[in-house]
């Protein structure tokens, strides 16, 4: 656990330190001193302060006595998670001749992001950093995964490779916190969600099939269950939709479950001993806000439903939220409001029913036996006999699942699986130890299959090796690169806003980005690619328009030409891509 824990705390200690510098110190990439053939920069500044709080944390976290066992279960379980981290990590984004391919078709807009944000935060000497698909709005996502990226690319690191290394890192830092965790039981419940869904590939034989299942918009009228309505899939396979594709649990998983680890031994286990010292504690929990918004929500509430259930530990967590909360809500404010921005926070509404069609069909196919056998167990906590430490846990779970299925936390709703993934892991161990363990053998594997079974044909058709989309071919990249050598890293560019555009993907800020992305952070965009769209099509005063946005240059290439084909610009008709510059004029 000392190894794992230092690790993240270097990398909270190096991103909270990349950010500070870059706020005062001109960007990630300013040199700070020039020695001989060695130039030290805020980044590296950064990274040198992360390995030093990783040291300090490995000398101050006590050491653990004794060992756990590990079951033949377990090791099973962590050889099915090692195979899929390994088959989804290493082939997170990879080369195929002139192609740059993805492996899962989730990943395809997440990716181009990604790729857009670190590029621009490793070169933009203005924080907090504009945002870059949006031009004249702040950043407000949480950049700390990015970040991290962009201070390894400043280095030297090519940004695919430090991708691979940071996947493959998070993903071993994640497999050991849920066995921390919830054993065999918390390992099952990331690898193996999604209700019934996997069914439709066995009833069809088509692997085919799960792109549709997989992607954004649900996969509908595959299976018909009881009766004759068309079944609506949204809780999907989060390892494959939510972990392997939103790179902030990479931190936020391992992190948090470790919290939460820590919490459980600290006031329910045999010692009572303390396993993370206090500082290790508050800089894990504030750091969170710059990964994971969701997730620094969750444990707010899990601190707070442990000190209800365990008073002797309220003195703890009383010291450790004056140390933390603070600087979480700061952070947080930061994340939200793009350092003093419009706040994002509008995108909270009431919204009874997540994702559901109104059908009783929905609810059995998304999650199968899961919520029922979860209502039973939070009904026999009520026992007078029953388990402290597991109401601790998991009554706050149940609170957020069911605050997510009343209430929208973002403008998608279906993001709010960014919270119930955290009381499905929560809760699952539980489902076992206070429910399950106790049964028969035979019943113990019939529910088992029953919560996990569809999950895991999901999750083996969904690494599937015939799987891999095409993200853009790497000659459109070094052309646009060619075309874009003597742009200023802050100029922006007026472009057609699809997902995989190529100066997005170069990281350069744009007047206005990929609809789907502007939308889902809650963006107010639509007067600007309103004017967008005028100024692209040539309409009368373009120019002006043009001026208000912001925009420095036009970039012309098939994309757009193929989202404006009766554009009146005066170049339209000539060889592509190009590039014309409005302070030419």
């Amino acid at each position: 656990m000392k190894i794992s824990v230092a690790l993240l705390a270097g990398v909270a200690m190096a991103v909270i330190a990349g950010l500070f510098l870059a706020w005062v110190g001109h960007g990630l990439g300013y040199p700070v001193l020039v020695f001989e053939n060695w130039i030290i920069t805020n980044a590296l500044l950064a990274l040198l302060a992360g390995i030093c709080a990783a040291i300090f944390c490995w000398k101050a976290m006590p050491k653990l006595a004794e060992k756990q066992p590990v079951s033949v279960w377990d090791w099973i379980m962590i050889g099915i998670f090692a195979l899929a981290s390994t088959r989804a990590f290493f082939w997170l984004i990879y080369m195929d001749g002139d192609e740059l391919k993805i492996l899962s078709p989730n990943n395809l807009g997440d990716m181009s992001l990604h790729l857009g944000f670190i590029h621009w935060m490793a070169v933009t000497r203005h924080w907090w950093p504009a945002s870059p698909i949006l031009a004249g709005d702040p950043l407000r996502y949480p950049p700390g995964s990015d970040l991290f990226n962009s201070l390894l690319e400043v280095i030297g690191v090519p940004v695919t490779q430090g991708l691979l290394w940071c996947g493959i890192g998070g993903a071993a830092l994640t497999g050991y916190a849920l066995w921390r965790w919830g054993r065999t039981m918390a390992l099952a419940a990331l690898l193996f969600s999604g209700g019934f869904a996997g069914l439709s590939v066995l009833k069809w034989g088509d692997p085919k099939a799960i792109t549709h299942f997989l992607s954004d918009e649900g996969f509908i009228g595959i299976l018909k269950l009881l009766g004759d309505s068309d079944s609506v899939d949204e809780w999907k396979n989060i390892f494959l939709t939510l972990f392997v594709t939103q790179r902030s649990f990479l931190f936020a998983l391992p992190a948090g479950l470790l919290l939460l680890a820590a919490w459980r031994e600290e006031n329910f286990g045999k010692f009572r001993r303390v396993i993370l010292p206090l500082p290790i504690q508050a800089l894990l929990l504030a750091s969170m806000p710059l990964f994971s918004v969701h997730t620094a929500l969750y444990l707010g509430v899990a601190m707070a439903g442990i000190a209800i259930f365990c008073p002797e530990g309220r003195i703890r967590f009383l010291k450790l939220a004056v140390c933390s909360w603070p600087i979480m809500a700061f952070l947080g404010w930061l994340v939200a409001t793009g350092a003093g921005g419009p706040s994002a926070f509008h995108a909270l509404g009431w919204s009874p029913g997540w994702m559901t069609d109104g059908t009783v069909q929905f609810w059995f196919w998304n999650f199968g036996i899961a919520l029922p056998i979860g209502g039973i167990l939070c009904i026999l906590l009520l026992k007078k006999n029953a388990s402290v430490e597991a109401r601790a846990f998991v009554w706050p779970a149940a609170f957020i699942f069911i605050s997510c299925l009343l209430i929208r936390f973002a403008p998608w709703p279906w993001d709010n699986m960014k919270l119930m993934l955290w009381s499905w892991i929560v809760i699952t161990p539980y489902l076992w130890t206070e429910l399950l363990v106790r049964r028969q053998p035979a019943v113990r594997a019939f529910v088992l299959i029953l919560i996990f079974g569809s999950g895991a044909v999901t999750l083996e058709a969904g690494l599937d090796g015939r799987h891999g989309y095409e993200l853009i071919k790497r000659s459109t990249l070094a052309q646009t690169a060619w075309v874009l050598r003597n742009v200023p890293n802050e100029a922006v560019i007026a472009c057609a806003p699809e997902y995989n555009h190529p100066v997005l993907i170069l990281g350069h800020p744009v007047a206005a980005g990929y609809e789907g992305h502007l939308w889902s952070h809650g963006l107010d965009y639509r007067g600007r690619l309103a004017m967008l769209n005028s100024v692209m099509m040539g309409e009368p005063g373009w120019r002006a328009k043009a001026k208000s946005l912001g925009i420095s240059y036009i970039y012309w290439s098939d994309l757009e030409i193929a989202r404006w084909p009766d554009s009146q610009l005066p170049w339209v008709h000539g060889p592509i891509p190009s590039l014309y510059s409005l302070d030419s004029d």
